[in-house]
């Protein structure tokens, strides 16, 4: 089977074509070529394919979950133009959305995500809206700490935790662990820490669920920016800083729908042997 390896602000996905792979294979195939150190690695396994005038794209997280991924859109679409499937403008449908897209000659790609939704059977979760409430209490470094923030959802379920300052790897990983799986988020949260460093600017660090900690999330940027409009009671343009680069959210209103612009690219691509997904681990790639 073919493969490609892409990336956008971090967010690196072995890539591949839905024809090749049956979908009942697909989350054995995501959890066997995301393996770091013996496989391809990865944050989550693309599949994509022309679908009458549209381009079809399915994501798989490392443990096998599907998912919505903003980053993966933006790969999708650079792929697809590579491969002479579409042109400048097209739809992408991925999960229930239709999501337009355009690419510029300049490299950059825009996606409309649709709206942010705090309605928690939306995000989902059980409890009432959350917005700018208690999201964890506990311990941290023996001394008893609550944090607040909101639950909302871009396309994937997001925890946005404001911050004057971004949290030490210790404190990142131990309370980001325990949110993702707190029972009140019933398919789990990504969570979102969030620093306002210039008006309309802000830095993210991310913890996805099913993941980890990542170099990008598309749509975890998108809750991020989206919750801080509500919070100013505008819309515009929010720059939001990954740790692996940059993406720009425009919006007229947090409940407006939401474009996200940036860059994708290959990075590689190779070839795995593989009679069958579930045999995906037993084969080197090369």
């Amino acid at each position: 089977m073919k493969f490609w390896k892409v990336q956008s602000i971090g967010n690196h996905f072995p890539l591949v074509h839905l024809d090749e792979a049956p979908g009942d294979a697909l989350p054995r195939l995501a959890i066997d070529l995301c393996r770091e150190r013996f496989s391809v690695g990865g944050d989550g396994l693309l599949a994509v394919g022309m679908e009458d005038e549209a381009l079809r794209l399915r994501m798989f997280n490392p443990d096998g979950t599907e998912d919505f991924c903003g980053n993966g859109l933006r790969c999708a679409a650079m792929h697809a133009l590579r491969q002479g499937w579409v042109g400048s403008r097209f739809t992408i449908r991925h999960l229930e959305r239709e999501v337009p897209a355009e690419i510029f000659e300049n490299g950059r790609i825009a996606t409309r995500i649709g709206q942010a939704s705090y309605v928690p059977r939306d995000v989902p979760h059980t409890s009432g809206e959350l917005f700018d409430r208690e999201v964890w209490a506990g311990m941290d470094t023996g001394m008893p700490l609550v944090l607040y923030g909101s639950a909302l959802t871009t396309g994937s379920t997001h925890t946005v935790i404001p911050t004057m300052e971004l949290p030490d790897d210790d404190s990142f990983h131990k309370i980001s662990a325990k949110i993702e799986v707190d029972p009140k988020f019933p398919q789990r949260t990504s969570v979102i820490w969030r620093q306002e460093v210039a008006p309309m600017r802000l830095k993210i660090r991310i913890w996805e669920r099913g993941v980890g900690e990542t170099f990008g999330c598309g749509t975890g940027s998108s809750a991020a920016a989206a919750d801080y409009l509500r919070r100013r009671g505008g819309g515009g343009v929010v720059e939001v800083e990954n740790p692996g680069g940059s993406v720009l959210v425009r919006m007229d209103s947090w409940s407006a729908p939401i474009t996200v612009e940036g860059y994708a690219q290959a990075v590689y691509e190779g070839e795995i042997p593989l009679s069958s997904a579930a045999s995906a681990s037993d084969e080197p790639v090369r």
